[in-house]
């Protein structure tokens, strides 16, 4: 059996009602993403140690000094930007493990994994938990304050239903 696989994009304007929102939690999704990485950078540097995600996950939700992980529009958005966290240092130790077999394959040694511009903004994952399509309409979670996207797909009765990849 085949499944097809469609994806749709909406763009969300300056002008769209929801687009301050959205970009407000794109930026506490950087701003997540680099504090977890300080932390896993400081944790390598000084002891050697990786921070995986399930021990990330417990400290950023515990860290009052930094509360992005409560800012993010749901605790499954604040998971998804630790766990690319934490594929992206994975990629790290893949290649660093490479490049000590074969250097040739290399400009350089690799490098640790950077931090996000400051001014700028990160990837927000909702997932199928956080979202109901209802009536043909996108719902997005209560903290998007009503914010929906109707999307095309939904003309086709073959989908009704949309996960995550």
């Amino acid at each position: 059996m085949t499944t097809e696989c469609r994806v749709e994009r909406h763009v969300v304007k300056p002008s769209d009602p929801g687009y301050s929102l959205i970009r407000d939690f794109c930026k506490a999704s950087k701003n997540l993403y680099n504090q977890a990485n300080y932390m896993v950078r400081q944790a390598f540097i000084k002891d050697g140690i990786w921070l995986r995600y399930e021990k990330l996950d417990k400290l950023t939700k515990q860290n009052t000094e930094y509360p992005d992980y409560r800012r993010m529009p749901t605790a499954q958005s604040a998971q998804q930007t630790l766990r690319m966290l934490d594929s992206g240092w994975k990629s790290f130790f893949q290649a660093v493990k490479d490049w000590k077999k074969h250097p040739e394959k290399y400009f350089n040694q690799p490098k640790l994994p950077k931090y996000l511009k400051k001014d700028g903004c990160y990837v927000l994952t909702l997932t199928s938990q956080n979202c109901r399509i209802k009536d043909g309409i996108l719902c997005f979670p209560k903290t998007f304050e009503g914010f929906t996207i109707r999307p095309v797909f939904l003309s086709n009765d073959r989908f009704m239903s949309f996960q995550q990849v």
